[in-house]
């Protein structure tokens, strides 16, 4: 846009007598002044230094408030920066480091070497006591190093007070007292450390990094850490652990750390430091003199004895839950009767009464993990009437077919499912035999046998021997129709034996509409002889048979078109049942009694 305006504006106008000159004043010269003043615009549209001063520090505190952009962002430069200042001259770093440093190293590893002298000096003391293998049994148990261990016990203190003083101003910030002790004026105290501290400088010529650390008076110390705007100042009786020291060190670091400002812009007001006060009590410690035990012999014996004796009861009270589980479990068996229990010679022994169809006791027994050789049986022998074990019998009896359920209800057995007309026979007859049974019911079983008879009736009677026009013999595609159906005939009749009944099977042959009736009917009726000659061959009694022509009189199917004409001209079946024998008189069948269709 900017380079578009310039072009526009440097372009070379016509002359004043040029007759467009007048045109473009009147077009373009209204426009002409806006456009030089928005082309000032964009060549002075940078910020001066000076101004961004001005909104610099404050865009940098907003922007600190919100998020980490700004530390993420000076990260970098800042480390460059320090690293080209190192590699220039390293002196200016150590220079700044090394005033800050060397007091808090050499107080660091004075304080270590203290610590590692006591260590080890307990160490020597209790390392080969009785005391001190208990220790050492301690130290084992808590993963602690066996020094620390012993100078915990062996070390008995408490610190009363402890003070948290400005170190520029010598006030008392905060501090905390032990309870039922008697408390100091923290003021006086705090007068008396720094006059203390100031008599040990100018008499002995210390400089401003070498600090008092410890006064001693009487069975009461004071143990005093210093930063550089604070001091914190700890009263102890008795022999405080050197481990003491370190937490008054890092209580003091961590105070000096979350309450930095309130350090620098102390100004006689204390509210702020009310935060620190829960740090102080921390240092409150107090350790005890263990009291004394009982001889360690006697204590080993009565331990050893104790745990001798729980032992002993804890498996003997499981050994007898067991035991009276299992004894539970065999009550609730069925089949099973105990009548006594007895123990003699650190075995069990169990008296009663056992059916063979019941489970096996010692089966029973793995399960509440009892040793076989722990436990003596002596069954009696005898049949129980529990319902389980009658039908077990029954069914060992009348070995029924796998589809036959049994069920006994209120003494009566009920047979349910399929099975052979011989097995229901026989059944009926055994039953009689088993004492115990009231009745049996087996209306609810299928007779495999009379579904079978049903089932070939159907097949017999819905089997069509198909003949050409005036022809009577069968044809040749047939012939594995004809044995089937003598074997289902075959079959049928001595299903029917089984049932004390008998069979009859009327061929009857069939013609079409075509023809007279006395042609039709002499057609029809070699029709059907010719198949019953062909079973009878087969090896069929005859008197089973009985063949009928009916001519076009019963027609399987009206004739609408010559299909259906071709459909009667066949041979169909019709297969009776009856009980005893039916007699056969003239070729006619006769309308036996009981028919059973």
């Amino acid at each position: 846009m900017k380079n578009l305006f310039s072009h526009k504006t440097s372009e070379k106008l016509p002359r004043a007598d040029d007759p467009m000159e007048e045109l473009r004043d009147l077009l373009v010269g209204p426009l002409q002044s806006r456009f030089e003043e928005m082309r000032e615009l964009m060549r002075d549209q940078g910020i001066s230094p000076e101004e961004v001063s001005n909104i610099l520090p404050e865009a940098v505190m907003i922007r600190s408030s919100r998020d980490q952009q700004i530390v993420n962002a000076l990260e970098p430069v800042v480390e460059e920066a320090i690293r080209l200042s190192v590699q220039k001259n390293p002196r200016n770093l150590v220079d700044i480091l090394v005033p800050v440093m060397l007091p808090a190293i050499k107080r660091a590893i004075t304080t270590l070497i203290r610590e590692m002298i006591q260590t080890f000096s307990a160490t020597l003391e209790h390392g080969l006591s009785m005391r001190g293998l208990k220790w050492r049994f301690e130290a084992f148990k808590t993963k602690k190093p066996f020094g620390e261990v012993a100078l915990l016990h062996s070390l008995v203190y408490q610190v009363e007070q402890v003070f948290l003083i400005h170190k520029e101003t010598g006030l008392v910030l905060r501090n905390a007292v032990a309870k039922e002790v008697v408390a100091q004026d923290p003021d006086m105290v705090s007068a008396m450390l720094t006059a203390i501290q100031d008599f040990v400088r100018d008499s002995f010529s210390a400089g401003r990094d070498e600090e008092l650390e410890n006064l001693q008076f009487g069975d009461r110390s004071v143990w005093i850490e210093q930063s550089s705007k604070a001091v914190m100042a700890a009263v102890v009786r008795g022999n405080a652990p050197a481990e003491m020291r370190s937490q008054l060190r890092e209580t003091l670091d961590s105070i000096h750390f979350e309450q930095l400002d309130n350090l620098r812009n102390f100004d006689g007001d204390t509210a702020p430091f009310e935060a620190a006060e829960g740090r102080l009590s921390d240092c409150l410690r107090t350790q005890f003199k263990e009291k004394e035990r009982h001889p360690f012999v006697l204590w080993t014996f009565a331990g050893l004895l104790l745990c001798c004796i729980g032992v002993w009861s804890f498996f003997s009270i499981r050994n007898h839950m067991r035991w009276t589980h299992y004894l539970e479990a065999l009550h609730e068996e069925p089949g099973i009767v105990i009548t006594e229990t007895d123990k003699r010679s650190g075995k069990y022994h169990i008296f009663g009464l056992r059916d063979p169809l019941s489970s096996e006791p010692a089966e029973i027994m793995k399960t509440f993990l009892i040793e076989k050789d722990k436990v003596k049986f002596n069954w009696e022998l005898y049949h129980s009437s529990h319902p389980d074990f009658i039908v077990r019998r029954i069914r060992s009896i009348l070995r029924p077919p796998d589809a036959v359920n049994l069920e006994i209800r209120e003494g009566v057995l009920y047979a349910s499912g399929a099975a052979p007309h011989k097995w229901i026979i026989e059944s009926e007859k055994l039953i009689e035999t088993i004492p115990g049974i009231l009745g049996f019911r087996n209306e609810d079983i299928t007779d495999l046998d009379w579904e079978q008879i049903g089932t070939l009736k159907k097949e017999i009677e819905s089997t069509l021997f198909l003949f050409d026009t005036v022809s009577t013999t069968v044809r040749a595609d047939q012939k594995d129709i004809v044995h089937r159906l003598s074997e289902n005939i075959k079959e049928i009749h001595r299903l029917t034996q089984i049932f004390d009944k008998s069979v009859l099977i009327r061929i009857v042959g069939h013609t079409d509409s075509k023809g007279s009736d006395e042609r039709n009917l002499e057609i029809s009726q070699k029709r059907a002889e010719e198949l019953f000659s062909t079973l009878v061959s087969d090896g069929i009694r005859p008197e089973i048979f009985i063949a009928t022509g009916v001519g076009a009189k019963e027609p399987l199917k009206e004739e609408l078109s010559d299909a259906d004409g071709e459909y009667n001209r066949c041979v169909s079946f019709n297969v009776i049942l009856a009980s005893g024998q039916l007699p056969v008189v003239s070729g006619q069948l006769p309308v036996p009694g009981g028919q059973l269709q």
